[in-house]
């Protein structure tokens, strides 16, 4: 099998210099979705209501 025929999956170990879980760059080019905004809103207050079920 060469190369180019072995699964492009398969694990890399990182050089010496390299950090072993690679860092995730957040492309800041695209503009956040409207539900992303909702969602750091609604994530802004805590939630502190019971949502537990009760018997009555």
């Amino acid at each position: 099998m060469t190369m180019e025929n072995q699964d492009s999956s398969a694990e890399s170990i990182p050089a010496p210099d390299e950090p072993s879980v690679p860092e995730i760059v957040e492309d800041e080019t695209v503009p956040p979705r409207p539900e992303e905004d909702i969602a750091d809103v609604l994530r802004a207050k805590p939630d502190t209501e019971d949502h537990a079920e009760h018997a009555d």
